[in-house]
């Protein structure tokens, strides 16, 4: 019997912890952020306030929203940081000194179509960095200091068509990275790109739209070939790709050159 009464009393009080852990989920419209409709989409304006988290706050359950998170103190996102913000189309994180996204992160934003992680210190894009963001579409990393992209990265990303990855630190891209995802726009300005192969890069994205690859340190030589015939057969606009290296076509721009500019074939001379 008592065992029983016991057993009761368990049971009330985990109620009433749940009831307490709801209250303290903090209505995300009602404390600190400037919740407005536009166009029937709800855009809740959380800008510059000092957040160094956002798990403890409750959005609108029944409504989708656009989330602006720029300018906050978001220096680490946790697994799970954003598990309560499932109804959410687009986040923006831009601002926020963020320097690692743990695996997880993400977790939970299965509609989230567009991610804006600009301005910020992340290095690395890891294979789990993105995990749970099965609709995003439109990816924005630029002005980070990336210099590292792991291979799977995106291969989870299947609706993936933006990215944007201007201004960081890549050398180069690794091998397949591009090859679960049908880009249809991408930027790699500003980088630190010597060469773009063929296999396994240019190969996979064939239905490019647009692509910018400017203010790169080209290294025009044999090894650019791969890139300079792609370049010929594709018709959309790609801005200046300009020769860094070697010396002989510094600031030439690489669609003005030939084949034999690039890869000299070696002659050889019986005369003396």
């Amino acid at each position: 019997m008592l065992s029983g009464v016991w057993f009761l009393s368990v049971l009330t009080v985990a109620g009433i912890l749940q009831t307490e852990s709801r209250k303290t989920a903090k209505d995300i419209c009602k404390i600190r952020c400037l919740c407005e409709e536009k166009e029937n989409v709800l855009n809740i304006n959380c800008e510059n306030k000092g957040f160094t988290t956002v798990s403890l706050l409750q959005p609108p359950q029944y409504r989708i929203y656009q989330l602006f998170l720029n300018g906050n103190l978001l220096t680490r996102l946790y697994p799970n940081e954003f598990v309560n913000y499932s109804n959410a189309v687009t986040l923006h994180l831009g601002n926020n000194g963020l320097q690692e996204i743990r695996p997880g992160a993400f977790s939970g934003l299965k509609t989230l179509k567009r991610l804006h992680l600009n301005n910020n210190k992340l290095e690395v894009l890891r294979e789990d960095t993105f995990l749970g963001l099965e609709s995003l579409e439109y990816l924005q990393a630029d002005y980070n200091y990336i210099s590292t992209i792991e291979a799977g990265a995106f291969s989870k990303l299947n609706k993936l068509k933006v990215l944007i990855l201007n201004d960081n630190l890549l050398l180069s891209l690794p091998s397949n990275v591009f090859r679960f995802v049908l880009l249809t726009h991408l930027d790699l300005r500003g980088n630190r790109l010597k060469v773009m192969p063929f296999a396994g890069v240019l190969e996979h994205i064939g239905g490019i739209m647009e692509i910018q690859l400017e203010e790169n340190p080209w290294n025009c030589t044999c090894d650019l070939l791969p890139l300079k015939a792609w370049l010929d057969t594709i018709t959309v606009f790609v801005g200046e790709i300009v020769c860094e290296t070697p010396f002989r076509l510094h600031g030439k721009d690489v669609t003005q050159l030939t084949r034999q500019d690039l890869c000299p074939r070696k002659h050889h001379h019986h005369h003396h």
